[in-house]
């Protein structure tokens, strides 16, 4: 049910802080994802737009959706303008600050690190190719993502069957794996 539109006479200073007080640390999660150390800016920018364009708010939508549409308006309008004032292509001295948790952690790796993840990679594989046909089956399958019960409707066998099989299959592996790791040391 859309909330009604606010007079133009009406308290809009009162209306922006109950938007604050609802959204407020809602918009700041958003902000702080979507622009990193700059949200506190962003969100200062998004109310400063909200109260001036709430007094002509009609009421066409929920005031929620509205504030939610102008928010991502406003904030993605100010990362634009702060790219291109700091340059998209300038170096960074701290690039912590701009990437995600998963690319910082990559980021921070060394390409020997990487090349051991590589490695041990290509040990995994090799080590199930080399398992029985019937224990290799169920291993992909589980590596697919497949709970045991689609793994017996696929491969037509009891449940305590593929069961069996993906714990015979990791003993093996494990053996196998910690063998070629011993011979290696």
């Amino acid at each position: 049910m859309p909330t009604q539109a606010v007079p133009p006479d009406a308290n809009a200073q009162q209306r922006c802080a109950e938007l604050y007080a609802a959204r407020g640390q809602r918009l700041q999660r958003f902000a702080q994802r979507l622009l990193g150390q700059d949200a506190d800016d962003g969100v200062q920018e998004v109310f400063a737009a909200a109260c001036r364009s709430l007094p002509q708010f009609r009421g066409e939508a929920q005031l929620t959706t509205w504030f939610h549409r102008l928010a991502v308006r406003v904030l993605c309008a100010f990362r634009r303008r702060r790219d291109v004032r700091a340059g998209r292509e300038a170096a960074s001295d701290e690039p912590d600050a701009q990437l995600s948790a998963a690319a910082l952690t990559v980021y921070q790796r060394s390409p020997f690190d990487l090349c051991a993840d590589a490695e041990r990679k290509q040990l995994v594989l090799t080590a199930i190719d080399r398992l029985t046909p019937t224990l290799r089956e169920a291993v992909l399958l589980r590596g697919e993502g497949l709970s045991y019960d689609e793994i017996a409707q696929t491969l037509d066998v009891p449940l305590g069957t593929v069961k069996s099989r993906l714990a015979a299959a990791m003993v093996q592996l494990a053996t196998r794996l910690q063998d070629r790791e011993e011979t290696q040391r």
